[in-house]
């Protein structure tokens, strides 16, 4: 058995402790390095060494902002597709689409509905001719203007009527005191005290003789004389036909003419020929196959056999267009659509009502104008917000 001495033993352990110390101490140094505070050291030295900010050692270290999100997409443009509507804000006019987004903001006093690519609005009085950007093609220049046809729209400049293209070049020059749209290749024209038709030249293609004319139509107009007799003509001025001077005749549509003669409507056909033996109290043109009529103060409509297929039940109406109709509710004096058949395709509910076209419509409801579709069972009727009436 070995025996050890206890002084030499505890000199021995005192020893032991203080290498066991010293590597603690160690150990704990070692974890401070690589502790927070060691690497706040370390960045602190780093950036000394780079010339960069210095960081007090042990202070924490400064909040790093986080990677900022990517840039939100640009919002897309507005649709200019389809129909621009014109809309009044603050007494301005502009135009929506039929989201009822703004493609153009209001800054015009007058505005056209777009006709294709192309519309007129009016700024201090006068007007030029707008595109869908709204950018002018044609500054405002016009004192009035009439709506395209053909081609050509008629545009007046110093007190005299000239016609434009759709790139807003004059292509006929200002020099009739009167004219109308282009219709069959002819225009009414009056250069002096009566009327006659100009070609799509300005060339006179009718003489001025007639003491009043209608558009051209299926390729004939009505006419009346200095003998106060009407007439129906063709393109070269050619009588047709001769009317009685009480006879009033609209262009003739879907092959016939509305005839107004002392207080009662009737129509004619294309041979001049009483088309129908019925005559009403009043009557639209005919249009997509039937012609709104009214008997005994009340609405209906007939085909184009004269039977009366919708019954007189409405106080007022308008003619079919994409197979829906106005109609104002004799009971509600309310407007609403029907369709072919006669039945609502939508209620009654509006004060005012406007044609259908592309599938929209403007109508006013207690004093706002709205955008409305043609409902169908997977397109309901959704009213869009166009403006308030002023």
């Amino acid at each position: 058995m070995e025996h050890r001495n206890p002084k030499k033993t505890h000199a021995m352990l005192r020893f032991d402790l203080m290498i066991a110390g010293a590597l603690a101490l160690a150990v704990g140094l070692f974890a401070l390095l690589y502790s927070g505070g060691g690497v706040a050291i370390l960045t602190a030295a780093a950036t000394e060494d780079n010339g960069e900010e210095q960081y007090p050692s042990g202070s924490p270290l400064p909040e790093v902002s986080p990677t900022p999100p990517s840039p939100t997409p640009s919002q897309a443009p507005v649709s200019t597709e389809g129909r621009l509507i014109p809309y009044m804000e603050n007494g301005l006019w502009g135009y929506k689409n039929t989201k009822g987004e703004v493609a153009i903001e209001p800054r015009f006093s007058a505005a056209c509905e777009f006709d294709g690519a192309t519309a007129f609005a009016a700024e201090n009085g006068y007007y030029g001719l707008l595109a869908k950007n709204g950018i002018w093609i044609v500054e405002p220049i016009w004192e009035a203007v009439e709506a395209f046809s053909e081609g050509r729209a008629a545009v007046e400049s110093g007190g005299k009527w000239g016609f434009i293209d759709e790139n807003g070049t004059l292509v006929i020059d200002y020099k009739f005191r009167e004219v109308g749209s282009f219709h069959c290749g002819r225009a009414i024209a009056r250069s002096a005290a009566s009327y006659g038709y100009i070609d799509v030249n300005g060339d006179i293609a009718v003489s001025q003789k007639w003491t009043a004319a209608g558009d051209f139509s299926e390729d004939v107009a009505f006419v009346r004389s200095e003998s106060d007799n009407s007439y129906i003509i063709d393109k070269v001025g050619e009588k047709i036909a001769t009317l009685s001077s009480r006879q009033y005749g609209s262009p003739f549509c879907e092959g016939f003419a509305l005839i107004r003669e002392e207080g009662s409507s009737y129509y004619l056909n294309s041979r001049g020929q009483t088309a129908f033996k019925e005559k009403y109290q009043d009557a639209l043109s005919f249009n997509g196959g039937y012609a709104a009529v009214c008997q005994d103060g009340l609405w209906g409509y007939i085909n184009t056999k004269g039977v009366l297929v919708i019954p007189n039940a409405f106080a007022a109406a308008q003619s079919f267009s994409g197979g829906l109709a106005a109609v104002k509710d004799a009971t509600s004096d309310l407007w609403g659509y029907i369709g072919t058949d006669g039945k609502y395709i939508i209620q009654p509910a509006y004060e005012e009502a406007q044609p259908f076209s592309d599938g929209f419509a403007v109508i006013k409801q207690d004093g706002v104008y709205f955008i409305i579709n043609r409902p169908t069972e997977k397109s309901p009727l959704s009213p869009i917000l166009l403006y308030r009436a002023a």
